[in-house]
């Protein structure tokens, strides 16, 4: 359960409100929509506690370098479901 006034709720939300399908952010850029641009690692932690991952796409979260990073659901369904947007 996500607490209602925690970071890991304001980053989810936004991730939901902000990438639309199709578009990819990376974990500083998303930190930094959250409303706090030095937390891209504690967004890092937003994503490994996203409650419901098939409404709230945390696969659209990549690493500034432009690569996938991880993914709960494995790095292969990751680049999947990226392709596929």
């Amino acid at each position: 359960v996500v607490s209602a006034d925690s970071f890991t709720r304001q980053v989810l939300w936004t991730l939901l409100r902000d990438v639309k399908f199709g578009e990819a952010v990376s974990y500083k850029q998303l930190a930094n929509l959250a409303g706090n641009d030095r937390a891209a690692r504690a967004v890092g932690g937003a994503m490994r506690s996203n409650p419901i991952p098939i409404i709230i796409p945390c696969h659209r979260v990549i690493s500034s370098s432009g690569k996938s990073g991880n993914y709960g659901g494995g790095n292969l369904m990751k680049e999947w479901l990226l392709s596929h947007e």
